[in-house]
């Protein structure tokens, strides 16, 4: 009891509690400086032995000498010297503003914390074309692409899409602002120069909050090491993030040179989702596997154009499929495990074969390989859309935007979703974010429209669908929403205009403006003529406008003749 009661007279208990609660809060702000600056993790260890072997030095100070009013004094000499003790009252006021200020700056960096991104985040801005020749830039924009897919193998890392990634080409924005849009911690960009057969490629990682280059290099050297190039950035940044990665790394898929610059070629027309786009890119993926018939990701390319120009019409719509399905097939020979094809395949027996329960097998495939590809998980939520399972859908889709945060696809098909969950406020605040990302897309302005007809605006409707040109969805728009404001003449000259133009290919939106005033019988007489014609009938089961007939005991033989009524999408495993 003498020897504590000296220890408390010595003031050695409250400076080991204030030594204590001092070193807590120099750990915290330690630990999110260190970060910021991508510190060793060598050096908050280095910090905390300093600390430690510095508690038994203050206690040992605090038991010789005495902070006192007058100064700092040897305990030996108090008795001797007219010193005024420190008031205990200040001892204690001092320890509680400390404690309470390292309290609140715990709080302070742990949100702060909480807001930041996981480290091993990444997104892949699209490597800069620095090559004499303007027209280079597929080959820049392509090898991006290739080590975006690349490290996106990698489960360990969280990877930025596409999308998202190649939104902010040729944009003025520093990275930080980057980096908060896509919430991740680190960019990988760089710059391309081909020149025949010589490349330079340079590479760099960079830590969005500081601006520091984590890990830089250049690569000069001839265009067969491309593939070599491509793994070797790959390894390069996962050991500049020290992850540590489970089994072995993905690989490139190595293949002729001139069938990937082929490869790459029609991947660059086909991003531009346009007729000739379309043309040109069937053009270079043939060639691509006439140069390399073992190349799965073109025979996958050349799917995925065959099925769009079905869909769009450019080509017949079944012998467009057939096309596609041969080249999707051929790809899964190669390698049965590819996850892009299985999805593309699935997206075929979606919409041509209408086969539901194998398009949800294919995909269960697609995800178990790939759980974290958006347009897998995209392609995954239509299919759920397509029988009906919209709020799966919906959750579905917002694990896509999670991954790819600034994707106008993906936000247009959330307006649409959200407008089938009956939440048409919601779907207007989505086709708003689509409108805002891409103002040229027409689809965001036609779901927009949708919603706002739903919402009970028509005349909003009106104002939205005027700002594109599309016929087709402006005459149906005009036609729904001129009705709703009792401007019965508007709406039937509309309607006319639809039903004399595109009663061929859109019966299923004719049967929409019937079904939506009411006209049930001549609803179902256009939709049996959209089955009978194989015309699309996209939704179907959960398309609000459609709402109106699903009392009438016509509605679930016509949704059986199209393998979605509700015994048969019961029986999906989705």
């Amino acid at each position: 009891m003498r020897f504590l009661d000296e220890l408390k007279k010595r003031n050695v208990i409250r400076v080991a509690a204030l030594y204590l609660v001092v070193s807590w809060l120099v750990l915290q702000v330690a630990d999110l400086l260190f970060d910021a600056f991508e510190a060793p993790s060598w050096a908050i260890q280095l910090l905390i032995i300093f600390l430690v072997l510095g508690f038994p030095i203050a206690l040992l100070l605090s038991w010789v000498f005495e902070i006192t009013e007058d100064g700092i004094v040897r305990e030996s000499e108090l008795d001797t010297r007219s010193v005024r003790r420190l008031n205990d009252r200040r001892v204690y006021i001092l320890i509680g503003v400390v404690l309470a200020f390292a309290v609140a700056m715990y709080v302070a960096t742990r949100s702060v914390v909480d807001t930041k991104p996981d480290q091993n985040t990444i997104a892949v801005l699209p490597f800069i074309n620095i090559s004499s020749d303007p027209d280079n830039e597929y080959f820049s924009d392509g090898l991006s692409e290739e080590l975006l897919n690349l490290l996106a193998g990698i489960p360990e890392l969280s990877v930025t899409a596409r999308t998202s990634s190649f939104s902010f080409k040729n944009k003025d924005m520093d990275l930080p602002t980057i980096g908060r849009m896509l919430n991740v911690a680190h960019v990988l960009e760089g710059s391309v120069r081909k020149s025949d057969q010589q490349l330079r490629i340079t590479a760099q990682l960079i830590n969005v909050n500081s601006g520091f280059h984590i890990w830089s290099q250049t690569y000069d050297r001839e265009l067969v090491d491309v593939f070599a190039i491509q793994d070797e950035i790959a390894e390069a940044v996962v050991a500049a993030l020290r992850v540590s990665i489970l089994g072995e790394p993905p690989r490139a898929r190595v293949t002729q040179t001139e069938a990937f610059t082929a490869f790459l070629n029609a991947l660059h027309f086909y991003k531009q989702r346009t007729k000739q786009g379309y043309e040109k890119a069937v053009v270079y993926a043939r060639q691509a596997v006439a140069i390399d018939a073992n190349y799965a990701p073109a025979w996958n390319l050349l799917s995925a154009t065959y099925s769009n120009q079905a869909l769009r019409r450019d080509i017949p719509y079944d012998a467009g499929h057939e096309m596609a399905m041969d080249a999707v097939e051929k790809a899964l020979e190669i390698d049965p495990n590819y996850s892009f094809a299985l999805s593309a395949r699935a997206w075929i027996a979606m919409n041509y074969e209408r086969d539901y329960a194998a398009s949800a097998a294919l995909f269960r495939r697609a995800v178990k390989l790939d759980p974290y590809n958006p347009v897998i998980l995209g392609n995954r939520a239509i299919l759920a859309n397509r029988i009906g399972r919209t709020d799966e859908a919906i959750a579905i889709l917002q694990q896509s935007l999670a991954l790819d945060p600034v994707s106008t696809t993906s936000h247009t098909n959330m307006s649409d979703l959200l407008s089938r969950a009956n939440r048409p406020n919601a779907a207007i605040d989505s086709a708003i974010k689509s409108i805002e990302l891409a103002p040229e897309a027409p689809i965001g302005y036609i779901n927009l429209a949708a919603a706002y007809i739903l919402a009970e605006q028509p005349d909003k409707a009106i104002s939205e669908v005027n700002k594109v040109d599309w016929p087709l969805y402006q005459l149906v728009i005009h036609a729904l929403a001129y009705g709703d404001l009792g401007k019965s003449a508007e709406s039937e000259a509309a309607l006319s205009h639809v039903t004399e133009r595109y009663a061929q290919t859109n019966a299923f939106q004719i049967a929409l403006v019937h079904a939506w005033r009411g006209d049930v019988d001549t609803a179902f007489q256009w939709l049996d003529r959209a089955v009978d014609d194989g015309q699309p009938t996209n939704g179907i089961r959960n398309e609000p406008f459609l709402n109106r007939l699903h009392d009438d005991p016509r509605w679930e033989p016509l949704l059986r003749r199209l393998g979605l009524s509700d015994e048969q999408v019961a029986a999906v495993r989705f």
